[in-house]
């Protein structure tokens, strides 16, 4: 048997628990990795379901102050104003709309596609929802005075 400079016998085993540390420091490097990316990943989810949420309770906080007004013979145009203001400080790239239309479900925030038919009050708003400074979400409401 060869001897080393400790005079120290050699083994035939000699590294492998280095090989182990360095197999368990790899499998576990992947584990943190998948992990981190989970949290990333519910990150976006949870700031997804946020700007929803806000879409939703805005939209009906809109609703409640038209039905208000139009129940008092009042315009609504002001207050409708200052709502449009408050999505666009409150979501990613918001833009919102109040309008008389037959087919509320359809248009983009830059032509939103109010026809003016109908006696339905339609109530929409659009935000980023995947940063890409496009507003592409919508949230759309509709009221029956």
């Amino acid at each position: 048997m060869k001897n080393n400079a400790d005079k120290r016998p050699f083994t035939a085993c000699a590294g492998a628990t280095l090989i182990e540390v360095l197999v368990a420091l790899s499998i576990l490097s992947l584990g943190l990795a998948g992990l981190s990316a989970t949290q990333l990943r519910t990150l976006e989810y949870l700031h997804s379901v946020a700007n929803q949420s806000r879409a939703v309770s805005s939209a009906a906080d809109m609703a409640e102050r038209l039905r208000a007004l139009l129940g008092e013979g009042r315009s609504p145009d002001a207050a409708i104003t200052r709502w449009r203001t408050e999505i666009g400080a409150s979501l990613p790239a918001g833009a919102a709309v109040v309008c008389i239309d037959g087919t509320p479900r359809d248009g983009v925030a830059d032509a939103p596609a109010c026809d003016g038919t109908g006696s339905d009050w339609a109530i929409k708003i659009w935000w980023d929802d995947d940063s890409d400074g496009e507003p592409e979400t919508m949230q759309v409401n509709t009221l029956r005075p």
